[in-house]
């Protein structure tokens, strides 16, 4: 799926968080959102999922303004698992929540797409590690077979192995089920290694963009004072 953002602004009272913003998200392709925190990535993520509206501007997917939301699939950040929910439960939540019971298959099908076995399937998030947690949340945001994955923050909180174990899982699987995926993350490593296009937010305005393998070598100035202070903050 193609999304075009054009002339998008969103205010919160006084707060001007998305000035204008103008941008394409091409189809089968991984885009990234860059910036600050407080720079508005989260909420423009939020809009195009259609969480929140925009004041502003127009969002076309695949050059329509209605979309099927359940073409969308999601991945918070820290997973945001129900406690109460085994691992099948969370994983198969839109079913479960409707009553369906025969999703086994399926839940089992996506364990195995995320590089986990039905070992887990009867357990609670509790009983599982927290790389295993993020790929539990991954599988629930597959479950449904979605043209587009959004994903906030996919390596928050995971130690460098599991990390890169996300990575690779997010190439595989955008490459095989041929989705579009939308990533918001401060992680340069894994936007270069995960990403195709990127926009550096700031302010709420697009600072920057390009082809993520150019990234470094951006002239932008807003944009590697970002990239410096993620180095430094990652070296502290």
């Amino acid at each position: 799926m193609e999304i075009k953002i054009e002339k998008l602004s969103k205010k919160f009272g006084a707060n001007h968080v998305l000035k204008n913003i103008n941008l394409l998200i091409e189809k089968n392709k991984s885009t990234i959102i860059l910036g600050k925190s407080g720079c508005g990535k989260s909420v423009l993520l939020k809009i195009i999922y259609q969480l929140i509206k925009n004041d502003e501007g127009s969002i076309f997917y695949d050059k329509k303004k209605i979309v099927d939301i359940d073409k969308f699939g999601m991945l918070f950040q820290y997973g945001a698992l129900f406690d109460s929910l085994t691992v099948a439960e969370n994983i198969a939540f839109i079913d479960f929540i409707d009553g369906k019971k025969n999703y086994k298959n399926k839940v089992i099908n996506s364990l195995k797409e995320v590089g986990l076995s039905a070992d887990i399937y009867d357990k609670y998030p509790s009983e599982i590690s927290g790389g295993m947690k993020k790929r539990v949340a991954l599988a629930r945001a597959l479950f449904k077979n979605p043209k587009v994955i959004f994903l906030d923050e996919p390596t928050t909180g995971l130690d460098p192995i599991n990390s890169d174990m996300i990575n690779e899982l997010i190439i595989r699987i955008i490459k095989k089920k041929k989705m579009t995926a939308v990533t918001i993350t401060h992680d340069i490593q894994s936007a270069l290694k995960t990403g195709d296009n990127y926009f550096f937010l700031n302010n709420g305005v697009v600072e920057d963009s390009g082809k993520c393998n150019l990234m470094l070598k951006s002239k932008n100035k807003l944009m590697n004072e970002f990239l410096l202070g993620v180095k430094k903050l990652q070296n502290s």
